[in-house]
């Protein structure tokens, strides 16, 4: 099912988002217990129906042992952004360290490129068929994976969480673009239990994706009988915003995993 976006995608590119500066742990602990950091690796993959190679970024945990196996979550850039958005902005490698230093389920994470595709079209091919199996062979995933992304990322989050609902534990989605009507039909093609849980965080601030429309996808949603936890609060659509939010995302997706 192809979707068209043309408005979401243009209001999206008109916006510059200011990346927030604020340290993840402001208030200094006099005998602080040193916070073991996680690895970063890079592959680049061919994505045959973009004409292009496209770069993933692969954030491994704290004591990462490829004799083990571990679930993944594949993290979502927004529009305009790319593979290495989510650490560079949004921090995300730390609050994953500090997720795992409160005795977090250890996961991988893959934050992909996906340009301005909004998930879809041959980008999702390349998704399904190519990024997820070299991603969990490569890495050792056991077969566990979740969805979170922000804006575009959001869409994408519940995109694939709705149309291949048997793939993922979990999908939260942060200040998600999306097509009401187009979620509807494929919040249709199922028995509602057979969709992962999802949760949707919305600022009511954000002048980019309404609050409004935010709140009638969830309706939407929970009318269709998923199960769908909505936290609305004040912020905008910004990286401070979504670092917040990936805090709560860690901490129930690894629930998911258990």
């Amino acid at each position: 099912m192809r979707l068209s976006f043309p408005l979401a995608a243009a209001l999206l590119l008109a916006v510059s988002i200011v990346p927030s500066c604020e340290k993840l742990d402001p208030d200094p602990d006099p005998d602080p217990e040193e916070v073991k950091t996680g690895t970063i690796q890079r592959i680049s993959l061919s994505a045959t129906g973009l004409n292009r190679t496209l770069s993933t970024t692969v954030w491994l945990p704290a004591g990462y042992d490829e004799n083990k196996t571990y679930p993944v979550l594949y993290l979502l850039h927004g529009y305009g952004d790319d593979n290495n958005s989510w650490n560079r902005k949004g921090y995300a490698s730390s609050i994953a360290d500090n997720y795992i230093q409160a005795k977090g389920v250890p996961m991988i994470i893959a934050m992909p490129d996906a340009l301005t595709t909004f998930y879809v079209g041959d980008f999702e091919t390349y998704f399904h068929e190519v990024l997820v199996p070299e991603v969990e062979t490569r890495f050792h995933g056991n077969g566990k994976r979740a969805l979170a992304g922000l804006s575009m990322g959001g869409y994408g989050t519940l995109y694939y969480a709705l149309k291949y609902p048997e793939k993922f534990t979990y999908a939260y989605a942060m200040s998600p673009a999306s097509d009401e009507a187009g979620f509807r039909v494929l919040a249709s093609m199922h028995e509602a239990s057979f969709y992962p849980p999802i949760t949707v965080e919305s600022g009511t601030d954000d002048l980019v994706v309404g609050i409004a429309g935010v709140r009638s996808l969830v309706e939407m949603l929970r009318e269709s009988g998923l199960k769908c936890e909505f936290i609305e609060r004040s912020g905008d659509h910004g990286w401070g915003f979504w670092q917040a939010c990936l805090e709560k995302a860690l901490v129930v997706i690894g629930e998911s995993f258990k």
